[in-house]
């Protein structure tokens, strides 16, 4: 995430937002802070158990706030009022280890509404580390009373470098010091020797045999620290001198080599205890997705898990209470016979009506004209279907075929799926009598004008005299007996195929059921969704856990890299002390180091008084027989 705002009032909201956000910890380094409603936000953080930490410039406009955050408890660093040991001209916050806010920004009302300002909001770890690192470097400059702009620790150490942070620790420099402690210990003014050379060179004009003879003497003279038993309180002395220097110098080392070590841990802790803070933020959202939140409501894995075995459970109890029946038995087998049997006779009995209403009476008249008499046809006719495919075509055959379910249908209503009783009711007897009886008058009726027609007499019945017609009789009871084994046939096959099928045995149920299994869907996508997500985490906490592990054995290889240079250190300065001790003891220190000493600069004296005298080739072969004297005599 990264964002940049640069209206006053929205960066006011945003700081606000995210304060009020917050979970863990909040860390604001702010020249200026006199907005009360930031320090409010500050103050409820506060109450809510935020760790918060601030640090402030002196300045007199602080003052109120500053005193409002000491109020809530809230810890504040400033120098006094006033103080001009640098001025804290930072301006950022950092919030839960992963959020930083740093910009221009002040916390002051002019900021928010009369200024130009940023501020750029990111959760880029190395950005906030960075930040932290500064804000504990300033925190500890002024609860320490040290100036702002001083450095007084570096984060990141070097392990190679660290022996360099003093230099007054190395072999040289302690050797140093030993060689002054034994100068100053027997008195021994190398400044007064090459006072000396120069003026015996001056007195002699630089005579070769004056500088043999002084030499001589004062080789003698370092003799004396070395062999003189009434030295030996100096030499006690010096060692003293020597081993206290030395003690010392190993403390120093012990000091060095510690504050080494704590500084490359302090930066290596630094950011283990950020990662802890950060997995333990992970684990707590891990525990909330494995577990849910009582305090806000929100489900976990757990949760969703209880959720669908209720599901299951009660999924299990609708099915066990369907009574399923099988469709197919002997009823129902006899019964589609039967259902068969009366559709082939209906279909032909309402298509022989069909022919003899409409297509009839044209062929008997045609008959009449053409001069045949032709007999009185059957009351209903088996061939009619034949003869309407023969005579009027496929189409009128087609209908004629299937006339006979208009009434079946019209009867049996219900199986169109409705449930109003008093419609398949009204139905129902409208199929049966209505359209019986008038199938059965209308064919009585003409039947009628074909016997006229035949007997060459006009038509006498009329319409309510069909009743009365014998062929009416026998028309509606051929026609309605049949529809009605047809109706309570089809009745029976549907009431069995409903036993058959578990919707239509319990809607209700099945509803819930379907319902149910929806809800099984939505929970298996959450399931997935939060087990993805805690994979997430476990990852998360893996990687973080392994970079501890990765830090902790950097850190303890940087502190074995110290501890072994340390090592080196304290035993070459422990040679230079036992080479020391060893050369005072034997009155080595005298003759080897003292007395080289010595006679290099009264050389160095002699010498130099030489040119002013002699010419430049004179001096080089005189420097060459002082040289010669020197090793003779050694």
């Amino acid at each position: 995430m990264t964002d940049i705002l640069t209206n006053g009032s929205e960066i006011k909201q945003r700081v606000i937002s995210e304060i009020n956000n917050a979970k863990q910890c909040i860390y604001l380094a702010m020249a200026w802070f006199t907005d009360r409603d930031i320090a409010s936000a500050f103050i409820a953080a506060k109450n809510r158990n935020i760790t918060i930490d601030v640090v402030l410039s002196s300045n007199a406009q602080n003052e109120t706030v500053k005193l409002m955050l000491k109020g809530a408890n809230i810890n504040v660093h400033a120098f006094e009022t006033g103080d001009e040991r640098g001025m804290m001209h930072h301006k950022f916050c950092l919030i839960d280890n992963r959020i930083s806010i740093n910009g221009s920004f002040n916390y002051s009302y002019n900021a928010s509404n009369n200024n130009v300002e940023n501020i750029h909001v990111s959760d880029d770890y190395d950005v906030y580390r960075q930040l932290y690192s500064e804000f504990e470097r300033i925190r500890d400059n002024i609860d320490n009373n040290i100036a702002l702009n001083t450095v007084v620790r570096d984060i990141k150490i070097d392990p190679s470098k660290s022996t360099q942070s003093a230099s007054h620790s190395s072999p040289d420099s302690f050797y140093q010091q030993l060689y002054n402690l034994v100068y100053s210990s027997v008195q021994i003014s190398t400044e007064e020797y090459k006072r000396k050379g120069y003026q015996k060179s001056k007195e002699s004009i630089g005579n070769i045999e004056v500088f043999e003879a002084e030499y001589l003497s004062i080789k003698e003279e370092i003799k004396v620290y070395a062999t003189d038993d009434s030295l030996l309180s100096k030499k006690n002395i010096l060692l003293a001198n020597i081993t206290n220097a030395f003690e010392n110098k190993k403390a120093e080392l012990e000091a060095d080599k510690e504050n080494g070590k704590s500084a490359i841990a302090k930066s290596t802790d630094l950011e283990i205890r950020q990662i802890k803070e950060r997995n333990s933020g992970i684990q707590a959202e891990k525990s909330i997705l494995e577990s849910g939140n009582l305090n806000t409501g929100e489900r976990g894995l757990l949760q969703v898990n209880k959720e669908i075995e209720k599901n299951k459970l009660e999924k299990k109890a609708l099915e066990q209470g369907f009574i399923v029946k099988e469709f197919w038995s002997v009823g129902t087998i006899l019964v589609t016979l039967l259902l068969v049997v009366f559709s082939f006779y209906l279909s032909l009995f309402f298509a022989s009506a069909l022919y003899k209403v409409f297509f009839e009476g044209n062929v008997i008249r045609n008959s009449v004209e053409a001069g045949v008499t032709p007999g009185l046809p059957q009351l209903v006719d088996a061939n009619a279907i034949l003869k309407i495919f023969k005579q009027q075509g496929a189409l009128f055959g087609f209908i004629a075929v299937i006339f006979f379910l208009f009434p079946v249908l019209i009867s049996n209503i219900k199986l169109f799926g409705n449930e109003k009783k008093w419609i398949n009711s009204l139905l129902f007897w409208i199929g049966l009598l209505v359209f019986d009886i008038v199938v059965a008058a209308m064919v009585a009726f003409n039947t009628d004008k074909i016997e006229s027609l035949i007997k060459g007499v006009e038509p006498q019945l009329k319409v309510w005299e069909v009743v009365g017609h014998g062929e009416f009789w026998l028309m509606f009871v051929f026609g309605m007996m049949p529809l009605i084994v047809t109706h309570y046939a089809i009745d029976y096959l549907y009431n069995a195929y409903k036993k058959s099928k578990r919707d239509l045995v319990d809607g209700e149920k099945e509803k819930k059921i379907k319902v149910l299994d929806e809800e099984m869907i939505d929970h298996n996508a959450m399931k997935e969704t939060i087990s993805n997500r805690i994979k997430e985490k476990e990852e998360a906490i893996k990687e973080n856990t392994n970079r501890i592990l990765h830090l902790e054995k950097e850190l303890n290889e940087l502190q074995n890299q110290v501890e072994s240079r340390y090592g080196e250190l304290l035993k070459s300065i422990k040679n230079i002390f036992d080479d020391f001790h060893a050369k005072i003891l034997s009155g080595k220190i005298f003759t080897e180091e003292i007395l080289l000493s010595v006679v290099s600069v009264y050389k160095s004296g002699f010498i130099e008084y030489l040119p002013a005298y002699f010419s430049e080739d004179e001096v080089a072969k005189r420097v060459g027989r002082i040289e010669q004297v020197i090793n003779s005599s050694n």
